[in-house]
C-alpha cells in the first residue's frame, strides 16, 4: 500500500499560497511518482519545499516546467483541467519567485567576477593599442559554469593567477615604454620559401617541391627523378645562395613537413605589412599547365620555441588567399607579429602528396600544386613615436640617454634585450643598441600625478578616488626614495595597478548600474573589451542613447570578438579540435575543411546579425555561409575561393542553420562514430534551452560499435527497454536520430562507413579529392525518422527541421537565456522570468537577433547587478 501523504502539511505551513497544490500532485502525479514507483527518479512523497536547498528548488522548476508545458501528466493519463493546471503552476510559480527573489535580494543578481583571460587580454591590447599583444596563453584557463566562462562561480583566483597576471603586466610594460629616441628602423625583406636554414632544398631532392622560372621547371635547379636530382650543385645552392624563382608546392603540411619563410624572425613586436603573390597550376611529370580551378594557400604567424629549429611549432592562422591558375596574383595585409615570429605557408587546399615515396619523385607525379612567388615583410611600422602606448604612460616628457655617472644614486632602469633573445637566420637586422635611453622628469612627483591620475581611470574603467589615487603616487615616492629612476618608478605604480581588483575585476558596485558600470557591462558585452571614450562619456540611461551606442559598437571590427567568444561558448566552437577524425573512415578531413567549418558558423550568426533575422534561422534556412572548400563537402556547386560568402541554397536543402552546419556536426561526434544521445542532448540544451538530466550512476553509457557493424540505434533501443532510461531518452534521441543523417565531418549520408574486413559494399568517391586514397566500405543504412514527444513524427532531417521551426518562441526563449548569461555573468533565475518574457515580448515571435540583442540591452536584467 502506498504510504501516506504528508505532502499538504508541508505546504500549508510553509507556503500557504499553495494550498491547492497537494490535491493537484495528489491526483494526476504522485502514482507514477511515489516511494515505490518513482518513475524519472522523482518520489513527490519525499520532496520538501525547502526552497533553500538549491536541489530541493531545482527539482520544483522542474515539476513546474513539466506540467506548464503539458509533458506531465502524460497524454495517456487523464489530463487535468487547463483551468486547474494555470492556477497550480500560477501558485507553484509565484512561492518559487518570493523565494529566490528574498535569496537574491539579500546579495545580488551577479557576484563580483574578475575578467576571464580573453577579456583580459582584450583589456590590455586595447588600452595600449598593441593588438597583436599575446598575453592570454600566459594565464590559466578558466572555468566554466552553467555554459560560460563569464560566470562569477567560474571564475576563481588563486596564487599561480596572481603571479601569472604580474608576468603578463611585466611582458605588456616591455612593450608599451620606449626604451629609444627614436622607432627602431622599418626594414622591407623579400623572402623565398627556398630560405637558408629551411627545408626547401631537401623538399626539392624529395619531390615535394618544384623550383619554376617564368613558369615553369627552372633548369638551374632541376625537378628531382629516380635520382632524387639531377644535379647535386644546383639543389645544394638553393640553401646557399639568394634565387628569385618560384616554389611550387605538392605536399601539405604534416608531422614531419613545415613551410616557413625563415628569412624573416621578428625582433621588435609591431605591426608589419606582409605581401606575397601567389597561383596554381598542375604538374604533368616535369610541365607546367592550367590547374583544375582556384587552389587556397594558408598564411599564418608562426612563434618559435626553444632554439627555434625544425618544424612543429605553435602556430595560428591569418587566413586563406586565393591562388587562381597560372595567374600571379597578389595578397597585402598587416599583421602584429611578435618578438621570434615569423611567417608560415601551406597548400591547404591540396590533398595529401608523397612524392618522396614515389619512384620518379617529382618528374613521376601527375597532380595540382601552388606557387609562391615570393613574400615580402615590411615593419615594425610606426605611425607615431614614441608609441601611444608610451605615451599613454608617460604623456610628453621627453627620452633621454641615461648617463650613469651623471646619475651616482639612481639605479639603471632594466632592459627586455630584444637584440640578445633573437633568434638569428633571417635577413632583416636588429639596430645597433647604443646607451640606455630612458623618461626624464624634472619633478618627477608632480608628473606622477599627473600622469596617473589620467591613466587609473581608464585602467579601471571608473573615477579613481583620490585615496586610491594617492596610494599609487606613494608607490612611486617609495621607489624613488629607494634609488629608482622615474621610469622604473612609474613601472612598479603601472604594474601595480594591472594587477589590482581594480583592474582585473568587474566594478558593479550599486544594484543599478551606474553609467561606467553599464558602460563596462555594454562594451564587455559587445566588444569584449573596456569602454572607448565615447562611450563613457555617452548617458546610456537615455534609452535612446543606448541605443545609437549599441548599434556602433555592434557595427565596429572589434565586436567580432562577441560573435566568437560566444559562438565558442554556446555552440562550443572552441571544441571543434578536440579530436581528430578516422583518418581511414574520413580521409577527406583536412584543417582547412575544419577551419571552414568554424568561419562558416560564426559567419552565419554574424549574417543573423547583421539582417536581424529571425529565431526560425537557428534552424532552418535558405542560405548558407561558405567557401569552395565547404561547398564542396555539401555537395553544392558553383562556389569558388576561400572566401565565406551567403550562398543561396538549393530547394528543399537541410543546410543552413546551425543545426546541420559541419561544425555542429562535427563538435558533436568523437571522430569515429554518431550519437544521437550526444547530438539530442545538444539541441536540447544549446538550441532548445531544455538541458536534459544528467544520466543516473547506476546506469552504464551506451558504448558505440566501432566497427560499424551494429547501428547506434539498435543498440538505444535495448538501452531504452531500461523504463529508468525510457522517459529521458524518449525527448533526448529524435533530434539525434534525425541528424545521423550526418557523419562525423558533417558530411550527409544514407549509409554508414565501416572499415571491418571483408564486409560491406564498395563507396563511391563522390566529393572526395581523387588524390586521396579510399579504404573505407558502406555499411549499414541510416535510419534517421523518429518520434518527438507529443506524437509528432518526422522522416528525416527536413521534416525535423520544420518542426523546431514551428517553435520560434522556444528558439528565441533559449538564444536569450543564453545571451543573458553570457552578458551579465549569471544565468536566468527562475525569478527572472518575468523579465525575461517582457524581453521576449518586446522582440515579438518573429523578431530578429538584431532586435533581441537591443531588448536584452535595454532590459533590467542586463542594466542591474
Amino acid at each position: 500500500m502506498r504510504p501516506t501523504i504528508v505532502l499538504p502539511l508541508v505546504f500549508l505551513f510553509n507556503l500557504p499560497v499553495l494550498a491547492e497544490l497537494p490535491a493537484f500532485l495528489e491526483q494526476h502525479c504522485v502514482k507514477c511518482h511515489d516511494a515505490d514507483t518513482q518513475k524519472g527518479n522523482l518520489d513527490l512523497t519525499a520532496l520538501k519545499a525547502d526552497y533553500a536547498n538549491a536541489e530541493n528548488f531545482a527539482h520544483w522548476v522542474k515539476i513546474h516546467d513539466r506540467i506548464q508545458s503539458g509533458e506531465m501528466p502524460p497524454k495517456k493519463e487523464k489530463r487535468p483541467a487547463e483551468a486547474e493546471t494555470k492556477a497550480m503552476t500560477a501558485a507553484l510559480a509565484q512561492s518559487l519567485i518570493v523565494a529566490e527573489r528574498a535569496q537574491l535580494d539579500a546579495t545580488s543578481r551577479t557576484s563580483v567576477r574578475r575578467m576571464t583571460r580573453v577579456e583580459y587580454e582584450n583589456t590590455v591590447r586595447d588600452l595600449f593599442d598593441m593588438p597583436g599583444l599575446a598575453l592570454q596563453i600566459l594565464l590559466p584557463a578558466d572555468g566554466t559554469a552553467h555554459g560560460f566562462d563569464k560566470n562569477a562561480d567560474a571564475l576563481e583566483v588563486s596564487h599561480v593567477n596572481v603571479a601569472k597576471y604580474v608576468e603578463a603586466a611585466d611582458l605588456a610594460l616591455d612593450l608599451a615604454i620606449a626604451t629609444r629616441p627614436k622607432a627602431p628602423a622599418s626594414q622591407k625583406v623579400h623572402l623565398s620559401l627556398l630560405n637558408r636554414g629551411g627545408q626547401g632544398a631537401y623538399l626539392s631532392m624529395q619531390g615535394d617541391l618544384v623550383v619554376l622560372r617564368d613558369q615553369k621547371a627552372d633548369p638551374a635547379f632541376p625537378p628531382a627523378s629516380e635520382h632524387r636530382h639531377l644535379d647535386q650543385g644546383a639543389h645544394e645552392r638553393i640553401s646557399s645562395f639568394e634565387t628569385d624563382s618560384s616554389v611550387g608546392v605538392f605536399r601539405r603540411e604534416d608531422e614531419s613537413v613545415n613551410y616557413y619563410f625563415r628569412g624573416h624572425t621578428t625582433i621588435y613586436p609591431g605591426r608589419y605589412r606582409v605581401r606575397t603573390s601567389l597561383w596554381s597550376f598542375q604538374w604533368d611529370k616535369g610541365k607546367v599547365l592550367p590547374a583544375r580551378g582556384t587552389e587556397a594557400a594558408r598564411l599564418a604567424v608562426v612563434q618559435l620555441t626553444s632554439d627555434g629549429r625544425g618544424g612543429q611549432h605553435p602556430n595560428y592562422t591569418l587566413d586563406y588567399f586565393d591562388a587562381p591558375s597560372l595567374k600571379p596574383t597578389e595578397h597585402e595585409l598587416e599583421v602584429w607579429m611578435n618578438h621570434n615570429e615569423l611567417m608560415g605557408f601551406d597548400v591547404a587546399s591540396l590533398a595529401p602528396a608523397a612524392n618522396y615515396s614515389r619512384k620518379d619523385r617529382a618528374m613521376g607525379f601527375t597532380g595540382p600544386g601552388i606557387a609562391v612567388d615570393w613574400m615580402d615583410v615590411e615593419g615594425p611600422i610606426h605611425d607615431v613615436w614614441p608609441p601611444r602606448s608610451h605615451q599613454l604612460l608617460f604623456g610628453d616628457l621627453p627620452i633621454e640617454e641615461f648617463i650613469a655617472k651623471d646619475h651616482p644614486d639612481v639605479r639603471v632602469p632594466a632592459r627586455k634585450n630584444w637584440e640578445k633573445t633573437w633568434l638569428r637566420g633571417g635577413k632583416n637586422k636588429a639596430d645597433p643598441v647604443t646607451g640606455i635611453w630612458t623618461v626624464r622628469s624634472d619633478n618627477p612627483l608632480a608628473d606622477a600625478q599627473r600622469l596617473l591620475a589620467a591613466f587609473l581611470p581608464k585602467a579601471f574603467r571608473k573615477p579613481v578616488a583620490d585615496a586610491t589615487l594617492k596610494a599609487y603616487i606613494d608607490i612611486v615616492a617609495g621607489r624613488l626614495q629607494a634609488g629608482e629612476c622615474f621610469e622604473s618608478a612609474m613601472r612598479e605604480a603601472y604594474r601595480s595597478a594591472l594587477c589590482s581588483p581594480d583592474f582585473l575585476y568587474h566594478a558593479e558596485p550599486e544594484i543599478k548600474l551606474a553609467q561606467h558600470a553599464l558602460a563596462c557591462r555594454l562594451s564587455y558585452f559587445l566588444w569584449n573589451s573596456a569602454p572607448d571614450a565615447e562611450l563613457v562619456a555617452a548617458n546610456l540611461h537615455d534609452a535612446k542613447i543606448l541605443r545609437a551606442q549599441t548599434e556602433r559598437l555592434l557595427r565596429d571590427a572589434k565586436s567580432q570578438r562577441f560573435v566568437e567568444d560566444f559562438l565558442g561558448q554556446w555552440l562550443k566552437l572552441r571544441l571543434i579540435a578536440a579530436n581528430d577524425p578516422d583518418k581511414k573512415l574520413y580521409p577527406e578531413f583536412s584543417p582547412y575543411l575544419q577551419d571552414s567549418m568554424v568561419a562558416e558558423t560564426r559567419a552565419y550568426f554574424r549574417e543573423l546579425i547583421n539582417k536581424d533575422l529571425n529565431a526560425t534561422h537557428l534552424v532552418k534556412s535558405g542560405f548558407a555561409m561558405l567557401n569552395q572548400k565547404l561547398a564542396t563537402h555539401y555537395g553544392i556547386d558553383g562556389v569558388v575561393g576561400p572566401k565565406i560568402r551567403r550562398v543561396e541554397l538549393p530547394q528543399d536543402c537541410p543546410r543552413g542553420g546551425f543545426l546541420t552546419q559541419a561544425a555542429i556536426l562535427k563538435i558533436t561526434a568523437n571522430g569515429t562514430t554518431t550519437s544521437p544521445v550526444v547530438r539530442g542532448a545538444f539541441v536540447l540544451d544549446r538550441l532548445l534551452g531544455q538541458p536534459p538530466d544528467p544520466p543516473p550512476s547506476s546506469v552504464a553509457a551506451v558504448e558505440p560499435d566501432v566497427r560499424g557493424t551494429t547501428t547506434i540505434r539498435e543498440q538505444l533501443a535495448q538501452h531504452r527497454n531500461n523504463a529508468i532510461c525510457a522517459s529521458c531518452h524518449a525527448k533526448i534521441d529524435p533530434p539525434g536520430f534525425a541528424l545521423e543523417s550526418f557523419d562525423v565531418i558533417g558530411g550527409q549520408r544514407d549509409r554508414y562507413r565501416i572499415v571491418v574486413e571483408g564486409t560491406g559494399d564498395p563507396a563511391p568517391r563522390g566529393s572526395i579529392d581523387p588524390f586521396i586514397g579510399i579504404s573505407f566500405k558502406l555499411g549499414p543504412k541510416v535510419d534517421p525518422a523518429g518520434e518527438m514527444i507529443g506524437d509528432l513524427t518526422f522522416t528525416d532531417i527536413r521534416d525535423m527541421q520544420r518542426l523546431l521551426a514551428a517553435k520560434p518562441e522556444l528558439l528565441l526563449r533559449a538564444l536569450a537565456q543564453n545571451l543573458l548569461s553570457y552578458s551579465t555573468g549569471h544565468e536566468v533565475a527562475f525569478s527572472d522570468r518575468p523579465a525575461l518574457k517582457a524581453i521576449l515580448d518586446k522582440t515579438g515571435p518573429q523578431g530578429g537577433v538584431r532586435t533581441l540583442i537591443h531588448a536584452i540591452i535595454q532590459s533590467p536584467l542586463f542594466q542591474t547587478r
